[in-house]
């Protein structure tokens, strides 16, 4: 095909004014534009001709704009349009009022240890999301992640979702060729084996190595001397550039696993060893997290055993309608037995793992504890439990965006702790107990309670230690939500989301088997008790 015009400054496509060109990248280049019919601001990206004239490449883009479309999250740039114009692949997407990765990194080879977690960690949530959706990006590079804000509040999003594969779409891509960056590539593309999300974890690690060192993990002479480097040689150890921890060290090298089944199972668990690392904590490789709607996902650091539960005063209008700024902070500690810090993880691998949010591909999201039971002393003796139920003892506790009654004499761990993207509240049982109740939640999210479920169980049932006990939609309160109840590494679960009005609303329950009947009344009665702001 023979283009007699390639758009530029001024045109109209798409329905779009290009406005400014803004990069340019092997796809294409990408135009800052106003998107004429709602006069917003968008990014306009025009594929490359060489790659339009490929019949293949048209047939694949299609297709998998479309899938595209369908993801929303914080960190995935959005999708709005694709099409063809007079032969012009484009596809219009949200603008990231930023800059890439990779400039960053031309000005500033190496990035701070927490910037650089920092910046995995968002990107793994968006990996996360579109994993949950059958997508895996296959490259994951610096050029593909846009930075915004600045400091503490800088975020990054993942673009460049015209090189994702779906899942089920066998075939798509040509036998003994791999699309994505050759410094990032797994060694099972290179092999031409089945790819799935693992790896763009891999991708991800070569991008947390790069982000630590100031250079890729294989960086040689020559393509060839990569090719053979990815498949054979044993990971880099990125602590031997000066003022990386060596804690680092096993991160890498089991992101950078040759082997699929060797590195971890998701991009959140990753990052959760990345967070780890960070703290200097030995790294558990069988922690996992999960992720719920709307949000970025982080696992909250979560505090030593102190009770500052908000008890809800006399009822009055005040109490009922104060935002969260009026009601003094909660109180944070380091997770991690570290000096202290002014501000507490947002993950944790010694402690129990929270829920956490992550808004998921079309809408959907996941929500699930991951937790290690807390232990007593082991100089205290136990005192058995009665394993029969026990009646519940409850009293109110609020927040800005629900009211609930949780368990009177329990713990607090968590009081209504804002982590960015979502609110936790957590509380444990006492001694002897093992059982964990958290309530968790996100304000302004439309996904619906059996979306996030199920996103979270198909996450969970790759767990060999799974089984299901009940899973299936139920009415709490007189609004639709999901229930879900199992067991994994030696803890019952049971699980409920809620989204009556806005407000996406997860309660947590886990305890020892032995244990889980004497609870699952108190759990049940908690959940059944939540009242959302905005019903």
């Amino acid at each position: 095909m023979t283009l007699t015009h390639i758009p530029g400054v001024d045109d109209v496509l798409g329905g779009c004014r290009l406005d400014r060109l803004a990069a340019r990248g092997g796809m294409g280049v990408v135009y800052e534009a106003t998107q004429l019919a709602l006069g917003r601001r968008v990014a306009v990206k025009v594929i490359s001709p060489q790659l339009a004239d490929d019949p293949e490449f048209r047939e694949r883009f299609g297709r998998e704009a479309r899938v595209a479309a369908s993801v929303h999250h914080p960190n995935i740039v959005d999708v709005y349009d694709a099409g063809e114009q007079d032969g012009v692949l484009y596809l219009v997407m949200r603008f990231v009022d930023g800059v890439d990765l990779r400039t960053v990194l031309r000005g500033e080879p190496r990035l701070a240890p927490a910037r650089a977690v920092r910046i995995v960690s968002d990107v793994a949530d968006a990996l996360d999301a579109a994993h949950a959706a059958g997508l895996i990006h296959r490259d994951v590079t610096p050029s593909n992640i846009l930075l915004s804000g600045a400091g503490p509040d800088e975020r990054a999003a993942l673009t460049d979702f015209g090189l994702v594969k779906h899942v089920d779409s066998q075939g798509a891509t040509r036998t003994g060729t791999w699309f994505g960056t050759l410094a990032f590539v797994a060694p099972e593309a290179l092999r031409d084996d089945p790819v799935d999300g693992r790896a763009d974890v891999y991708a991800l690690g070569c991008l947390l190595y790069r982000m630590l060192t100031g250079s890729v993990p294989f960086a040689r002479d020559s393509d060839a001397a990569t090719i053979a480097a990815h498949l054979h040689d044993a990971p880099p150890r990125p602590s031997q550039a000066a003022g990386v921890d060596p804690a680092f060290d096993a991160v890498i090298a089991r992101a950078l696993a040759k082997e699929p089944a060797d590195r971890y199972a998701s991009a959140g668990a990753f990052a959760q060893a990345a967070q780890a690392a960070l703290r200097g904590e030995d790294v558990d490789p069988a922690s996992e997290r999960t992720a719920i709607a709307h949000g970025a996902t982080a696992e909250p650091g979560l505090a030593p055993d102190e009770d500052v539960t908000r008890r809800v005063p006399p009822a009055t209008e005040a109490t009922r309608v104060a935002p969260a700024a009026a009601r003094p902070a909660p109180r944070h500690h380091a997770a991690a037995p570290k000096p202290a810090a002014a501000k507490p993880p947002r993950r944790t691998g010694t402690l129990l793992v929270i829920a956490l949010f992550a808004a998921l591909v079309g809408g959907a999201a996941a929500i699930a504890i991951n937790q290690a039971v807390n232990p007593q002393s082991p100089r205290r003796p136990a005192r058995p439990l009665p394993k029969t139920p026990i009646r519940p003892a409850l009293e109110p506790y609020q927040t800005a965006a629900y009211s609930a009654q949780v368990p009177r004499s329990w713990k607090t761990v968590a009081d209504d702790v804002d982590e960015g993207d979502y609110v936790e509240s957590h509380w444990r049982a006492p001694y002897p107990g093992h059982a964990e109740l958290a309530i968790v939640y996100r304000t302004g999210s439309t996904v619906a309670p059996d979306r996030i479920a199920t996103a979270a169980r198909g996450r969970m049932a790759a767990d060999p230690t799974y089984s299901e006990v009940a899973f299936g939609p139920i009415s709490l309160n007189g609004d639709d939500a999901q229930r879900w109840v199992y067991g994994v590494q030696g803890q019952a679960r049971v699980n409920w989301y809620l989204n009556p009005c806005g407000t996406s609303i997860a309660v947590y329950g886990s305890s020892r088997p032995s244990e889980f009947l004497r609870w699952a009344p108190t759990f049940r009665a908690v959940a059944a008790s939540v009242q959302p702001s905005c019903s």
